[in-house]
């Protein structure tokens, strides 16, 4: 019994996490739209005399707080959208996952209540109505199973195919990089003695995913603050232990802290020739304080390279951005690169999910502290003469070209 109630509220759940994805994605199409009332759209959808869209119905699907009809989903989708095919069938399809997880939830539900309804103790003979019910319930709960194996076996295929594409994703940038002039000019920047850059700019302008391919076209390491922190804290080292107290009571982390796992990290072997930072310095004390214990060994920060976007294109970036909860590596874009299941990580399965600081609340105050705080750091490199802008805008190899291109002339 208690694994058939575990079984109900798992099911419940993950129609919960689907519908509350589903109606994250109508909320991000009702805003890149330009948030017209409800009662607008109610209107055209209206005077186009194909779906009724009442402003009431509206506001439940956008707040999720239910599940829409599918007819009713794919006339605000074109209302919000537009009338590409295309994207009217991704909406099918992420209505009809919604839809299976609302009906497996449902049958979960009919399954626990006919069980309460059963009368009597364990020992009574069950009457031979409650005898159908029973089996009628093992019936569901046998399909349920299979059709949970059938997934998760579509979710290991999917992985895999994913993990494929990825892999020839990668060696096509690599190919591509080749022809466009990276590859030599990574070549003639990895005869410099060492390669010591910072990465700066304002939030979603690509510093994260940059500092995968510059680390690997300069050979370097890259220094995310985040993961020294998560490598100290599941090391439980002194400095580990201080962060995570700090953390837990909900306090900043003072600056000697993360500047002594910094420190640390800067002692292996593989920062001899340079490293790439990411996540720090964030204002001008941090910068400072780098600048100061890098010059205990006769270093320095070679470069800072700073990425410009837009505040509305760095919104549209980390709105739509899912992160898998399984791998927090695997990140998912509801517009840009959107999952074969909504709401589910293509690469292995687990559930994605929007993180605190993607919130359009979260990332207003992020670039408030930007403006207050990290612009500091840009204007303190530019001053010294070590500062070297590109525009964050583009593919990802683009931008990659146009950084390491960017470097290579700064470097003369």
């Amino acid at each position: 019994m208690a694994d058939q109630t575990e079984d109900q509220r798992g099911a419940a759940d993950a129609y919960a996490r689907e519908l509350a994805a589903f109606a994250d994605a109508l909320h991000v199409l009702h805003v890149d739209r330009g948030s017209p009332s409800y009662r607008e759209i109610a209107a055209a959808a209206g005077a186009a005399g194909r779906v009724s869209l009442s402003s009431s119905a509206i506001s439940e699907a956008i707040s999720g707080k239910r599940l829409p009809s599918l007819n009713f989903t794919l006339e605000l989708v074109r209302q919000l959208a537009g009338a590409d095919q295309g994207v009217r069938e991704q909406w099918r399809e992420r209505w009809k996952r919604v839809k299976l997880h609302q009906r497996q939830a449902s049958a979960y539900r009919k399954q626990s209540g006919a069980r309460n309804k059963i009368p009597g103790g364990p020992d009574q003979p069950l009457l031979r109505s409650d005898q159908e019910v029973l089996s009628a319930a093992r019936f569901e709960a046998e399909r349920i199973v299979k059709d949970a194996q059938a997934e998760a076996e579509s979710i290991i295929e999917a992985a895999r195919i994913q993990a494929d594409e990825m892999t020839a994703s990668a060696t096509l940038i690599l190919l591509d990089a080749t022809e466009r002039g990276t590859t030599p000019v990574a070549a003639r920047l990895q005869m410099r003695e060492h390669c010591r850059i910072a990465l700066v700019g304002p939030p979603g302008s690509g510093k994260g995913t940059q500092s995968v391919f510059l680390g690997k076209l300069l050979e370097v390491p890259v220094l995310h603050i985040g993961e020294l922190f998560r490598t100290n804290i599941r090391g439980r080292t002194p400095l580990g232990q201080r962060a995570y107290e700090y953390m837990n009571r909900g306090e900043l982390v003072p600056n000697e802290v993360t500047l002594g796992m910094l420190e640390s990290r800067l002692q292996g072997p593989d920062t001899r020739h340079g490293f790439i930072l990411d996540g720090i310095p964030r204002n001008r004390n941090q910068a400072e304080a780098v600048d100061e214990l890098l010059a205990r060994n006769s270093e320095k920060i070679d470069a800072a390279l700073n990425f410009e976007v837009e505040r509305d294109e760095s919104f549209r970036r980390l709105v739509g951005r899912r992160i898998c909860k399984n791998d927090s590596s695997h990140v998912a874009h509801i517009m840009l690169r959107p999952p074969q299941k909504p709401g589910i990580c293509d690469i292995c399965g687990g559930p994605l999910y929007l993180r605190d600081d993607d919130s359009r609340k979260v990332i207003a105050m992020r670039w408030d502290v930007w403006k207050t705080q990290s612009e500091s750091v840009v204007q303190k490199y530019g001053a010294e003469r070590r500062l070297v802008t590109v525009s964050g805008i583009g593919t990802v190899s683009s931008v990659t070209e146009r950084a390491m291109s960017a470097l290579n002339a700064y470097f003369g």
